[in-house]
């Protein structure tokens, strides 16, 4: 998948997005959702989701990985511009604790699904790594409720625009690829082996997506003031960014 040439077909609406507005697309999907938006909110909410929708179904009918990497590469651009929409809109017209509530709820319900119906619908592996990408959505919900929250300096955030493209394409490609397990898992859709072997692939994105969100929260602190720091790694963000190291070169091959 070319980023430039994404970059250009969305033009300004990705190159001005936050890094924030994965916790906006996280809340429009939660469960809880209906009881904290209005039905105005819910109904353009509904139209986006519907164009979402045929882009999984087309996706999910595809026989070969090669076939499916096609569509992947003709319907990204049109994926990732739905989500900005849903974003853009939620962002606007919802209170941020209240984005970083559903958003919480979201990804809980999300891991509740895959625990529960994964293993019957598509076996240990693709179970395993559909957990594991979750979990780092998780990770990735955590810094940027804490990027949030910090200042970034304007002599960085040329850097931090470009870090936060980067972020959304590799967030949203993993995403896309969950959304199409999801879907499949929901309405018992027989997944042909290597369609689901190039969807495991694009969920291994969500590793880089964290690396970039850690370098943006790292971005925002200052040296000269101790006002914020960032929280020090543990091991699991270690290994988290051991993961995204060893998977950049394949990755960006493939984008």
């Amino acid at each position: 998948m070319n980023v430039v040439a994404t970059v250009d077909e969305l033009g300004l609406t990705l190159s001005t997005q936050k890094v924030e507005s994965v916790s906006s697309i996280l809340a429009s999907r939660s469960k809880q959702s209906i009881h904290t938006f209005s039905p105005t909110v819910l109904e353009v909410f509904k139209g986006c989701r519907a164009e979402i929708t045929a882009i999984l179904m087309t996706l999910l009918s595809t026989r070969t990985g090669a076939e499916q990497q096609r569509e992947v590469v003709r319907l990204f651009p049109k994926y990732l511009g739905l989500s900005l929409a849903i974003s853009h809109f939620a962002s606007a017209v919802v209170a941020r604790d209240a984005i970083e509530r559903l958003s919480r709820e979201s990804i809980c319900e999300m891991e509740a699904d895959f625990r529960d119906k994964g293993l019957a619908a598509f076996g240990a592996t693709v179970r395993s790594q559909a957990l594991f990408t979750i979990w780092t959505l998780r990770k990735i919900n955590e810094v940027v409720t804490q990027i949030s929250a910090a200042k970034l300096d304007e002599s960085n955030q040329e850097a931090d625009r470009r870090a936060c493209i980067q972020f959304t394409i590799s967030a949203l490609r993993a995403q896309m690829a969950l959304d199409c397990l999801q879907m499949a898992m929901d309405q018992k859709i027989a997944i042909y082996p290597e369609v689901s072997d190039a969807l495991v692939d694009d969920l291994r994105a969500m590793v880089n997506a964290y690396s970039w969100a850690r370098q943006g929260l790292e971005a925002r602190v200052q040296p000269a003031e101790a006002t914020f720091e960032p929280p020090a790694m543990d091991d699991e963000d270690r290994q988290l960014l051991e993961a995204a190291f060893s998977n950049a070169s394949e990755l960006a091959e493939g984008l």
